[in-house]
C-alpha cells in the first residue's frame, strides 16, 4: 500500500512544477540542440570503424562538439549553434583514447581546402610510417582510409560523407606520400571534418594464411582537421593556428575516391 506523506511534510516539486533558473533553461536548450547533432554525426562515423568504438566513444564526441558549439559568436545562450565560431575542439578526435594515429605513423595527414575549385586536398606522409615490426610482429599490412565528412550548417539534418578507395601499404613496399582530392561540389556553409581509418591485417602464425585483426590496438580512426565553410570560404578565427601545406589539386571523382 502507498504510503501518504507525513503530517506537515511538504511533497517535492517535480517536473515543470520546479522552477529552473532561466539559464539552466537556456543551456538545457543547448545540450539538447547538441545531443541530436552528436547523435546524427555519430550515426555517421560509428559503422567507418565499429570495431574501434568504445563505451565513452559517444560521449567524448558529444563533448566535442559541445565544445564547438559553445564558441558560437554569434547567438545568445539557448539557441548556440555549431558553424558560429571555431569548430577546432573537433579536431583530434578519435574513436579509441588508448589508440592513436601516432601509434602507426610519426606524421598525421596535411589536409587543405581549396576555395577557387571547392576541394580539399589530403596530404598523407608514409614516410613516417612506423616499423612494421614494431607495430605487431606478424603484421602483413595496413589498410587506410580517409573520409570528408561533411555537415550542413542550413540543415543540420544533413551529414554526408566521401571516402578514398583503401590504400594498402606492406612492409616491403616503397614509402612515397601520397594524396587524394575531394571534391566538395556545391558546399557554400559546412563543417569539414577530414578523418583517417587504419586497420592491420596479421599473417597466420604459420604463415599461410593473413586476416584483418579486430584487436582494438591495432586500428584507429581519427579527425586530423576540421574546417569551416562559410560563403564557399574557409572561416579561420584569430586565435586558431593552420600549418598546412597547398598541395595542386587533381581532377578525378567516383564513390571512392582513389590516390593519386
Amino acid at each position: 500500500m502507498k504510503k501518504s506523506p507525513g503530517k506537515g511534510k511538504k511533497e517535492r516539486k517535480q517536473g515543470d512544477a520546479y522552477d529552473l533558473s532561466e539559464n539552466s533553461k537556456l543551456t538545457g536548450r543547448d545540450f539538447t540542440y547538441n545531443s541530436n547533432l552528436a547523435s546524427r554525426l555519430y550515426q555517421i562515423l560509428k559503422p567507418m570503424l565499429r570495431a574501434a568504438c568504445e563505451r565513452t566513444t559517444y560521449i567524448r564526441l558529444q563533448n566535442a562538439l559541445y565544445a564547438a558549439v559553445r564558441n558560437d559568436c554569434e547567438h545568445g545562450l539557448g539557441s548556440l549553434r555549431l558553424g558560429y565560431g571555431s569548430v577546432l575542439p573537433l579536431k583530434g578526435f578519435r574513436y579509441s583514447k588508448r589508440v592513436s594515429w601516432s601509434n602507426f605513423f610519426m606524421n598525421h595527414p596535411a589536409a587543405h581546402f581549396d576555395e577557387a575549385q571547392q576541394r580539399i586536398r589530403v596530404q598523407l606522409p608514409l614516410a613516417g610510417l612506423r616499423k612494421f615490426d614494431l607495430i605487431h610482429e606478424r603484421l602483413a599490412k595496413i589498410d587506410i582510409k580517409i573520409y570528408c565528412v561533411v555537415i550542413q550548417l542550413d540543415d543540420r539534418h544533413t551529414i554526408f560523407y566521401h571516402v578514398s578507395k583503401t590504400l594498402e601499404l606492406r612492409k616491403e613496399d616503397h614509402k612515397v606520400d601520397r594524396g587524394i582530392t575531394f571534391t566538395l561540389e556545391d558546399c557554400k556553409d559546412a563543417v569539414i571534418l577530414c578523418l583517417g581509418t587504419v586497420r592491420c591485417w596479421l599473417r597466420s602464425p604459420d604463415g599461410c594464411d593473413e586476416f584483418m585483426s579486430n584487436s582494438s590496438t591495432l586500428m584507429t580512426g581519427e579527425v586530423f582537421d576540421a574546417f569551416l565553410i562559410r560563403e564557399g570560404k574557409e572561416t579561420i578565427f584569430p586565435d586558431e593556428k593552420f600549418d598546412k601545406l597547398p598541395p595542386p589539386i587533381l581532377p578525378g571523382d567516383d564513390d571512392e575516391v582513389d590516390w593519386d
